[in-house]
């Protein structure tokens, strides 16, 4: 009450019926006050909704991704036991039938597949087209890369020489009677076909900004809703560089960047990121603030002016209706 005499608003009322009507007005206020708060925290906790759907859509396309990979390593691994060990058991054979039937029956390794032997020399290839420029570029640098590594393996994507399609060789070591390495076996993936672009379809239906990528390890794309961007940091280069490097399932709010754009003109996105786990490679999606938020963000904008201009009339009104109350006796005395 002291606060309302203040302000005079009811400088002139000390009757009970000012009194009362000031009560009232304070208590509609002091109302308000919680429902307001509320209604903003749950405007706040439907944008965290949306996010975590949008991280959880990455996550579904990503474990997609890793059961893709994982049914394609295990086509090689059956290919490595169709692959029968030479005379001395130290060397893989120069023999090409059961790796021609593999490659008849293999879903995964369109591009060709390759045996390389102990000392990393190609032994075998089907077709006999895919060995063509393995040896050399940053084609020979993949086989090396995955010649060498001692478990399955996905190496760095690499322009085909045959195709010029986009494929990343998948290896898997092979070892003889004595646990010695004899050799690798490498399933080239095309990574054009409708097995992987399908992967970043889904990001279409969060509406017309809506769009994803396949990321590898250096941020670049290697599957895109936009064709462009493929073997470019794409859209999010900031973004992608760091989720690459910290591998953790996140959403931001990023710069959304086409061709280069300067960061402080362009638009906000919400991103999420989640990795793959068999493959140094992420899936990114998402789609511009406005489209993904933009109703939360005009919810919480209305509830305020809604909120200011209800209190403006209650404290306008409860003040002409107070001093509109007469002065009893006792507050004229």
């Amino acid at each position: 009450m002291k606060i309302l005499e203040r302000t005079g608003i009811i400088r002139h009322v000390r009757g009970r019926r000012g009194e009362a009507i000031a009560i009232l007005l304070l208590t509609i206020l002091a109302a308000m006050g919680p429902f307001v708060l509320l209604t903003w925290r749950a405007v706040g906790d439907t944008k965290a909704d949306i996010e975590a759907e949008r991280l959880r859509l990455a996550q579904l396309a990503s474990a997609q991704a890793d059961r893709i990979l994982n049914e394609a390593f295990l086509e090689i691994e059956f290919a490595s036991a169709l692959v029968p060990a030479s005379e001395d058991g130290d060397s893989v054979p120069s023999d090409g039938t059961p790796l021609r039937t593999f490659y008849g029956q293999a879903a995964s390794f369109s591009a060709g597949v390759v045996l390389l032997d102990g000392n990393r020399t190609l032994v075998l290839a089907e077709p006999a087209s895919a060995a063509r420029g393995l040896d050399r570029g940053p084609p020979g640098r993949a086989i090396s890369q995955a010649a060498s590594a001692t478990d399955r393996a996905v190496s760095e994507p690499f322009i085909s020489p045959v195709t010029g399609h986009l494929v990343a060789a998948l290896s898997v070591p092979l070892f003889g009677d004595d646990g010695g390495r004899t050799g690798t076996m490498i399933g080239l993936l095309d990574l054009t076909e409708p097995l992987i672009a399908d992967l970043v379809e889904p990001a279409r239906l969060l509406g017309s900004t809506g769009h994803a990528d396949l990321v590898d390890e250096r941020g670049l794309v290697l599957a895109s809703t936009e064709q462009a961007h493929i073997l470019t940091p794409g859209d999010h280069p900031e973004f992608y560089a760091r989720m690459a490097e910290v591998r953790t399932p996140s959403v931001e709010r990023v710069r959304h960047r086409p061709d280069g754009q300067d960061g402080e003109q362009s638009q906000w996105h919400v991103m999420a990121y989640a990795p793959l786990r068999g493959a140094p490679w992420g899936i990114a999606l998402g789609a511009s603030e406005a489209e993904t938020v933009g109703g939360a963000n005009e919810l919480r904008r209305t509830l305020v002016i809604l909120g200011v201009a209800a209190a403006a009339v209650l404290l306008v009104g409860g003040a002409l209706i107070i001093r509109r109350v007469p002065p009893t006796p006792q507050s004229r005395n």
